[in-house]
């Protein structure tokens, strides 16, 4: 994983400045040093040379504002945001005026301060890609899906496979199946495809391999869709490298509209290196015990490594015709809302045993319509769209350049 950011925190109210230093250790970053306003701020900034700068903006404004234009004047190149108490539209545009990059309204969820750190950091790097040219060299990107649970038989490549098809046939659009599941894949079984190369052999080849041959290692679906299977024989899988990996999803999203990656149901070392690589995490959980337990597990696991939490999309896949639990009872335990519901179809698993997916041999069925909407709400091409409002003051941050699809809820996961 990447190097935790530190964080330098400037307020010169002590109470503030100690809440803000619990909620940046509570989502497990740096604190580098925290100090008041003006030249203290400065000088610990010039010393410590943070990742980031936190500075608090009271009442009146007007220092936290010269040092927020102070430490910019030292380190440039190092993003500032502010937080503060009032949710005051001209002071946020003040503070942005200064040089801030982001604002937080307090009292904030640690979440937030993440999400706010990640973002600024996040865009200081594709600047400094831009000004090197490293951007130009790469060329566009595709968006890379991973697809994700934290124990088998959760129904993960069933969804994969049948999101894949429905993106393919349904949509159109550009898209490759990359069976990551380096235990026991089997998204080419699910499909039926035959193929002669698999992962091992594109990761074996990737320093050699361009956009326009790299074809030549995948299978392409009666959809339309293109796979590039996992190896039948298990033990090809300590050939593959993380950082092989990363390359060959970086070659096939310059290549594809998007690289939907299946995972294998741990979090080991490979498939934390698949999540790092992915634009958008699809986490889907089944309503037993064990399912939403391991995924309680593995998402404090992901908070604990930083990981981007605005990355992730949790889908709820029912899998038994009796089951009754409800899935805002999974939501509370997990502390976190649905983003699909994908509702119990027997011919969902049936479809994955005979090699023919749902949205191909009945679309318009309960299972077979919510995987083809969900492809289209991860598009943006329809589906259910989000409902909740950003403030009048936050209207100003929209993010630009966002890393994923926009966000959907969930059709009757409520």
């Amino acid at each position: 994983m990447a190097r935790v950011p530190e964080v330098l925190i400037a307020d010169q109210d002590p109470q503030a400045r100690f809440e803000m230093k619990r909620l940046v250790k509570q989502v497990n970053l740096t604190v580098a040093g925290e100090s008041g306003l003006g030249t203290e701020a400065v000088s610990l900034a010039s010393e410590c040379k943070p990742d980031v700068i936190v500075c608090g903006v009271g009442s009146p404004s007007e220092r936290s504002l010269q040092t927020i234009e102070a430490v910019l004047d030292v380190l440039p190149e190092t993003p500032v945001i502010a937080y503060g108490w009032q949710d005051d539209s001209d002071l946020v545009r003040k503070t942005m005026l200064a040089g801030a990059r982001n604002f937080v309204l307090m009292p904030a969820e640690p979440e937030r301060v993440l999400d706010a750190i990640r973002t600024v950091l996040e865009a200081e790097e594709r600047k400094r890609l831009r000004l090197t040219g490293q951007t130009k060299a790469l060329g566009p990107r595709g968006l890379s899906i991973a697809v994700f649970g934290a124990k088998g038989g959760v129904g993960k490549s069933t969804v994969a496979t049948n999101l894949g098809v429905a993106l393919s046939s349904e949509l159109n659009q550009s898209v490759v199946l990359v069976d990551a599941d380096n235990s026991f894949g089997d998204v080419a079984a699910m499909l039926d495809v035959k193929a002669e190369r698999n992962i091992v052999d594109l990761a074996r080849d990737i320093d050699s391999v361009e956009r326009n041959t790299v074809t030549e290692y995948l299978t392409q679906h009666d959809s339309g869709l293109w796979v590039l299977p996992a190896p039948r024989e298990t033990l090809l899988w300590r050939s593959v490298s993380p950082d092989r990996f990363r390359k060959s999803v970086q070659l096939l999203s310059r290549r594809f509209d998007i690289v939907l990656i299946d995972t294998a149901g741990v979090l080991n070392d490979f498939s934390l290196a698949v999540l790092e690589e992915a634009n958008m995490v699809l986490w889907v959980t089944s309503s037993d015990f064990s399912s939403i337990n391991n995924s309680l597990i593995g998402l404090e696991t992901l908070q604990q490594l930083s990981y981007p939490e605005q990355r992730i999309r949790l889908m709820l896949n029912v899998i038994s015709s009796d089951d009754g639990v409800r899935p805002a009872k999974i939501e509370s335990a997990l502390g976190r809302e649905f983003f699909w519901h994908v509702p119990y179809d027997r011919q969902v698993r049936m479809g994955g045993q005979v090699g023919r997916p749902v949205v191909m041999t009945d679309p318009e069925s309960r299972g077979g319509k919510s995987m083809v909407d969900l492809a289209r709400a991860l598009t943006g091409t329809g589906g259910p769209k989000p409902t909740a409002k950003p403030t009048s003051w936050r209207r100003l941050f929209v993010k630009r350049n966002e890393e994923t699809a926009p966000a959907a809820a969930s059709e009757g996961s409520s």
